[in-house]
């Protein structure tokens, strides 16, 4: 098991790209505008999320504040830094998924023809429901691999100091 999350480090041609320097000199944040390529089913319909919030969910927990990484270097290029806090939680990303699509046939289906092919037969709050029920520990997860596609959200900002540059 690996002691090591990474965020992606995009192309200088790709619209979320971030500077070495930018991150080097002041960490990751929610704001960092590489983080806009991870999901975040949380923040899609907001509104609603917080609603259906179950009891249990930690008072830190606050998708607008939520920065996206991945278990695994996926990309050529990569942010890699230690687990350093007990502030991630992980979702089923394939829900997450779900939500975007039924969010995005809810919003566009009266405007847009290709917005009905997004209708996932089943309403943004039952999603939600299964949303927040996917949610645990990262810890949780690593014992028990329980999703194929893992949304794996940090709720506090990566410092400089911990961060390396990798690369495959």
């Amino acid at each position: 098991m690996s002691n090591m999350l990474y965020h992606a480090y995009l192309p200088e041609n790709h619209e979320h790209h971030v500077s070495l320097e930018e991150v080097m000199n002041g960490g990751i944040k929610y704001s960092t505008k590489s983080n806009n390529r991870y999901s975040n089913g949380g923040r899609v319909k907001f509104e609603i999320t917080e609603l259906l919030k179950p009891s249990n969910a930690p008072a830190w927990l606050n998708f607008k504040e939520a920065i996206g990484v991945d278990l695994t270097n996926r990309f050529s290029n990569s942010f890699g830094f230690p687990i350093f806090t007990d502030k991630i939680l992980v979702f089923d990303g394939d829900i997450s998924l779900s939500i975007y699509d039924q969010a995005f046939y809810e919003d566009l289906k009266d405007f847009d023809e290709e917005a009905l092919n997004f209708d996932t037969g089943e309403t943004i709050e039952y999603w939600l429901k299964l949303y927040w029920k996917s949610m645990m520990t990262l810890e949780d997860y690593l014992i028990k691999r329980s999703y194929p596609k893992p949304e794996v959200l940090i709720f506090e900002s990566v410092p400089k100091e911990i961060i390396q540059l990798c690369e495959e």
